[in-house]
């Protein structure tokens, strides 16, 4: 049986590839002209001029590479034949430099020249590790509206904590510090000329604010610390009228002034935000009567100051998330607790952002920066800004240099000195209309840093010989009667003139001889001409032309069109491929018949996983989605197989019996007094609250498992991986206090009150029958009554209804009687 299974799958194999094949070659050879040949994936075009012999033995002129390697010259000749590949060009690749006080290579190659195929995947090796020591620049923006004026002074306090703690990361340290409140006019900034002086008092000194402003650079970066301080208490606190601030308006400054903020090339940037409120966005200058967009452009004047405040409006989310890109800007977004969901929102539309709530005397934002510092070092994602008719896709091992290369732009638990290889494929997805767009450059690089490997693309779009000047371009041809251009050895006809050689002209009667017709049909076992989609001119096919300009047939016999290939939700090829030939070519990440199969792994992978396996390592990845795999009777779930009450990573079974015995003096080990073994920290509480987000941010797991006596106690336990991948660690646990227990029957009064309730009824039931059974004998004795009475007042006699069985008749002529 399993030879047969073998040979059976063979079978299919086979025929999979042997139909794949034949499309192949059909495709191509419906391809009229070197450049639609040289378009489609895998095709050869061979430009022999057109002779009267290839006329009449007419040569398929686009082939597959397949074709032409086994038959060579037999097909065309070898001078003749256009065939573009795949080509890189390596123009710098210097070797990793990771040596403290160097100039830091991190990335390799450099810089190539690559050239590409529409449809045809070209791959590369890219090389990547962390330098030693790399420069960082920190430049602290924050809200000095006068709600932030105790976090200012908390501030002035934190700059020698911040240098600390990120000269243990690296000593090639500098900070800076801005300030912005909003823009001077109503409706954000009362316009009163008091207002304009000072808006408020300040609470502790009592003394006026300072006047308002918009944006001002209060000290460019520097690796003067102690100049951190001042700068930071001389700040002016202000004021504004509106609740939201003008924080974009600082921030797309701060990011763009890269000469007044002292930006350093070379070095990694953190800008870190901090406020208490909400922020204006792109539209709301329009309350003002600013209608000038942003122009993301730098104003600041000598002594820092925003001077285009009042004349452009606030920049846009887009805006703020493109220049962050462009200047590898690291933000952080530190924001008391009542604006956590705000900004976590405008973290999530902003590349390379993260978030994290300053406490009242701002103690952990030292935590907080060196926390994203340590992140972002320890992890590297690959990022690009190709353009949009380019796909780009990564693949990596990671540390694993044994491990599964799977699809995957992160990854986790670098350290200086480790090489982390990307192997990294790009494929052009179509060929743009402008021919401008056919050259183009791209960057590769780590998200954070501004090392990248550029790349000089061009697409193989066309063919040279269409091309006016070169060989295999000649006006006038005689290889084309002299009625046309010879292009890459076909004939282009002039206007009136037509067939392989243009030899026709007007309605020439040799349109509709046998021998013309008989070029129009695809062989000579059909009578079809042109496949029924166009009609015969001199030998050649004119495919007719459909109502709708998009559907088009072509193909030497019009055998091919562009609509008829199978639809998804009433779309050709579901929207996500080409219809080439009754064929679906599908974009890159999409497969199947109608392109509704997803072929990328990166959807079967969270975002929060560690270890980035596809489905969480319990499943496959099928179009996209996880199918999870049943073991050992357990059934895994959820969106990447993630979820599984009883499964180790959700550690509810192992830990139940410490928790039931420290908490509760109950369980197994209870019995066996062997609490003392429990190594867990095991906190008490009164209450487990749950928060979905917030649980699955913190790594915690919620379990309610049954104890002793079916009692039900609940707690969550937050855990930790000992390195990427590693094992499980628990970090703590909380237990509610009482657990929940069935309340106990009392069988001695269930009893009673059963065999109560059943005397009752059955008495009740009888009862009932007996007083039904009384009044319904009362009804029949009371009609038996009422029925004798009428029988004793109505005797035979005077019964008027009673008439006897015999009638006598007189006869006036007799006296006697007669009886009948």
């Amino acid at each position: 049986m399993p030879g047969w299974t073998i040979l059976f799958f063979c079978v299919q194999l086979s025929s999979f590839i042997f139909c794949e094949y034949k499309d192949s070659e059909i495709l191509c050879a419906s391809q009229q002209s070197c450049k639609n040949c040289l378009q489609t994936p895998r095709c050869v075009w061979c430009s022999t001029p057109v002779s009267n012999q290839s006329v009449n033995n007419p040569l398929i002129r686009c082939v597959t590479r397949e074709k032409f390697s086994n038959e060579g010259d037999h097909w065309c000749r070898t001078s003749d034949v256009i065939i573009e590949t795949n080509k890189m060009l390596i123009l710098e690749n210097r070797p990793l430099s990771l040596t403290k006080g160097t100039d830091p290579v991190q990335i390799q190659p450099q810089k190539i020249d690559l050239r590409l195929r529409r449809g045809e995947e070209y791959r590369l090796t890219l090389k990547y590790s962390q330098a030693e020591d790399y420069p960082v620049d920190l430049y602290y923006l924050m809200d000095l509206s006068k709600s932030m004026e105790d976090y200012r002074d908390q501030l002035s306090e934190l700059g020698f904590q911040l240098a600390e703690a990120m000269r243990n990361l690296t000593s090639n340290f500098r900070l800076g510090f801005g300030s912005f409140v909003d823009k001077v006019v109503l409706p954000m900034t009362s316009t009163q000329p008091d207002k304009l002086k000072s808006p408020c008092n300040l609470d502790k000194t009592k003394k006026p604010c300072a006047p308002p402003y918009g944006y001002k650079n209060q000290m460019p970066l520097t690796e003067n610390i102690a100049l951190f301080k001042t700068r930071v208490q001389e700040a002016p606190v202000s004021g504004n009228l509106d609740s939201p601030e003008g924080g974009l308006d600082a921030m797309m400054q701060a990011m763009v002034c890269t000469k007044e903020i002292g930006w350093r090339q070379n070095a990694r940037h953190f800008i870190v935000f901090s406020t208490d409120a909400n922020f204006h966005i792109a539209g709301d200058g329009r309350l003002a009567g600013i209608i000038e967009p942003n122009d993301c452009l730098c104003h600041l004047d000598s002594e820092g100051f925003y001077t285009y405040s009042l004349l452009q409006d606030y920049p846009s989310i887009f805006q703020i998330n493109k220049v962050a890109r462009e200047n590898n800007m690291n933000i952080i977004f530190a924001v008391t607790s009542n604006r956590n969901e705000t900004y976590q929102l405008l973290s999530r539309s902003i590349r390379g952002s993260s978030i994290g709530t300053i406490e009242r005397n701002s103690r952990n934002v030292v935590a907080l920066v060196s926390g994203e510092y340590e992140k972002l070092v320890n992890t590297i994602i690959m990022t690009d800004d190709a353009p949009k008719m380019i796909d780009v896709k990564y693949f990596s091992r990671c540390l694993d240099k044994n491990g599964e290369l799977k699809e995957r732009q992160e990854c986790g638990g670098l350290r200086v000195g480790n090489i982390v290889e990307f192997e990294v494929t790009l494929q052009a997805i179509e060929c743009p209309k402008d021919s401008n767009e056919w050259q183009t450059s791209m960057h590769i690089k780590p998200r954070g840093i501004n090392e990248s490997l550029t790349i000089n693309l061009s697409i193989a779009c066309d063919c040279p010989c269409e091309r006016p000047g070169h060989p295999g371009y000649t006006p006038a041809s005689e290889n084309c009667r002299g009625n046309g251009t010879l292009v890459c050895g076909i004939c282009s006809c002039d206007d009136g003139f037509y067939g392989k050689q243009c030899e026709c002209e007007g309605n020439d009667a040799r349109a509709e001889s046998a021998a013309a017709m008989s070029d129009c049909r695809a062989d000579n076992e059909t009578t079809e001409i042109c496949s029924d989609h166009g009609v015969c001119k001199c030998g050649v096919c004119e495919c007719v032309k459909r109502p709708n300009p998009q559907e088009v047939f072509y193909g030497k016999y019009c055998e091919c069109d562009n609509f008829s290939c199978k639809r998804k939700e009433g779309l050709v090829c579901g929207g996500r491929g080409k219809c080439e030939c009754g064929t679906c070519n599908c974009f890159p990440g999409w497969g199947g018949e109608m392109c509704d199969c997803k072929e990328t792994n990166s959807t079967c992978i969270s975002s929060n996983s560690e270890t980035m396996e596809i489905c969480s390592g319990r499943g496959d990845c099928i179009c996209g989605s996880c199918y999870c795999h049943e073991k050992d009777n357990i059934r895994y779930s959820g969106r990447y197989c993630e979820e599984c009450p009883v499964c180790p990573d959700q550690r509810c079974e192992q830990l139940k019996n410490c928790v039931e015995c420290v908490v509760h003096k109950s369980g197994p080990l209870a019995r066996s007094e062997k609490c003392d073994e429990c190594m867990h920290q095991i906190d008490i509480v009164d209450k487990i609250v749950e928060n979905s987000e917030k649980d699955q941010e913190n790594k915690t797991r919620i379990c309610r498992t049954p104890g002793d006596a079916g009692c039900t106690f609940v707690f969550k336990y937050e855990y930790y991986r000992d390195g990427t991948g590693g094992d499980i660690k628990i970090f703590k646990i909380l237990a509610e206090r009482e657990k929940s227990c069935p309340v106990p029957i009392n069988v001695l009064g269930v009893a009673v009150g059963l065999i109560i309730s059943t005397v009752i009824i059955g008495f009740a039931i009888l009862l009932t029958w007996k007083i039904l059974t009384m009044i319904r004998d009362n009804r029949e004795f009371k009609k038996f009554e009422r029925e004798r009475i009428l029988a004793n007042k109505w005797n035979r006699r005077d019964n008027p209804l009673y008439k006897e069985a015999t009638s006598t008749f007189k006869n006036p002529t007799f006296n006697t009687n007669t009886i009948r």
